[in-house]
């Protein structure tokens, strides 16, 4: 019995070994990045909206489409007086697409022009670069894989290597890209060992690692106890001293 548990834990070992490895090495460095500079958001300017002046009901908003319409909240940003500012907008996102409405008048947002776009990226921005180039992208890279498109991608020539993601009716940020968060990314990659979408945590590859690592550790657990379990001929031996 014992044997076949030695047999199994070195087995386990050499296959586990490099996963193993890459688990402790992915939990430290992503405990070491720290999550504000992953996110960015000490390059992101966040602006306040007011939702009281909201005049349009979620209700009016949905009552346009299918019963499979989700309603979530955003703002359209303006630059005025110098000053960022922005108003409710309801983001629609339905079968046919996705559908941006103002709150105060209960109309569709038209998408801004290139030239507003760099503006209201440039007045959301905090870091010390400058704005590099400036791309709306009908397909979306990797790192903004869960959005929807169109995005406006717009580069800054920062340490950071920092994207920013802004949304084409709306001009707000909606996710900030920089090296950490690609490192980031990376390692949580292999720690979830889901090297396709980066995202699914019950993948099948991660379960029968990791229930390959429990019973590498309960085996292990099995055989330090044989190790150094008294011994029989021990005990015997203090029977006769005394």
């Amino acid at each position: 019995m014992f044997k076949f548990i030695r047999s199994l834990h070195n087995w386990l070992g050499l296959i586990l070994v490099v996963q193993i490895t890459l688990w402790f090495v992915s939990g430290l460095v992503m405990a070491i990045l720290p999550i504000e500079q992953v996110r960015g958001d000490h390059l992101r300017q966040v602006v306040s909206t007011n939702w009281q002046q909201a005049t349009i009901s979620p209700q009016q908003v949905l009552h346009q489409h299918t019963p499979q319409a989700s309603l979530s909240l955003s703002q359209r940003l303006s630059w005025q007086n110098d000053q960022l500012t922005a108003t409710p907008v309801y983001l629609v996102n339905d079968t046919a697409g996705v559908y941006r409405y103002s709150a105060l008048n209960g109309e569709l947002v038209a998408e801004l022009a290139e030239q507003d776009i760099r503006l209201l990226a440039l007045a959301q921005y905090q870091g010390d670069g400058e704005l590099q180039a400036a791309q709306l992208l009908q397909q979306l890279p990797q790192e903004v894989r869960h959005l929807p498109a169109p995005l406006w991608q717009i580069q800054f020539a920062d340490s950071d290597n920092s994207r920013f993601y802004l949304d084409p009716a709306t001009g707000a940020v909606l996710r900030v890209r920089t090296d950490n968060w690609r490192w980031f990314d990376f390692f949580w990659m292999l720690h979830i060992m889901d090297y396709q979408d980066r995202s699914n945590f019950n993948n099948p590859l991660l379960i029968i690692f990791s229930g390959s690592a429990l019973l590498f550790t309960l085996s292990g657990i099995v055989l330090l106890w044989r190790r150094f379990k008294p011994r029989k001929y021990k005990k015997a031996a203090l029977t006769i001293n005394n």
